[in-house]
């Protein structure tokens, strides 16, 4: 009897790291021609993920991710108890050659567009350029119209490089987030 409820138990768990690799290639052809900049962060989460050392950590741990992906999956399995975390809604890739590192900047605010690029604006007022208009490429910029008129009064979040002027490095990815 007791093996037979641990065959049950086993069998409504559902395999996480197998859901995680599915969401991870549903973003990817989500995110198109910007597939390239979720490698990079897959692969600093999987780095992160080395730091668990017991099974209630990998659990916590990939329930997140799931979580932050699950905006860019056609269709996310019924019953799955996420928590409330940023999730991902598009990756803004490097206008140009990319450059690797620089000093991390994150912002948020409500998506704005001004006519010469997109940004988030704070309540305070302060505005933070994520790209303008002539960096940006492929599917990018009716994806971003999109986000722009379908969150209108939602806080989103940026992560990327600060740039050499205000706003982001467009000689990194940009990691666009609707914050819980």
């Amino acid at each position: 009897m007791a093996a037979l409820l641990l065959l049950a138990a086993l069998a409504a768990e559902p395999n996480l790291e197998a859901l995680v690799e599915r969401f991870h290639l549903g973003a990817k052809v989500a995110l198109a021609e910007n597939a390239s900049c979720l490698e990079a962060d897959q692969q600093a989460w999987q780095r992160a993920l080395k730091a668990c050392k017991d099974a209630a950590c990998l659990k916590r741990a990939r329930l997140e991710r799931l979580a932050t992906l699950q905006a860019l999956q056609e269709s996310v399995p019924s019953g799955l108890d996420l928590p409330e975390v940023p999730q991902l809604l598009w990756a803004i890739s490097p206008a140009g050659e990319a450059r690797s590192g620089g000093v991390a900047l994150q912002a948020e605010g409500r998506l704005a567009h001004d006519g010469g690029g997109y940004s988030l604006r704070a309540d305070g007022g302060k505005t933070t350029l994520l790209a303008d208009d002539l960096s940006l490429r492929g599917s990018t910029p009716e994806q971003l119209a999109k986000i722009r008129a379908e969150s209108r009064d939602a806080r989103l979040m940026a992560r990327g490089m600060a740039g050499e002027r205000a706003g982001f490095d467009p000689r990194n990815c940009v990691f666009l987030y609707v914050l819980p």
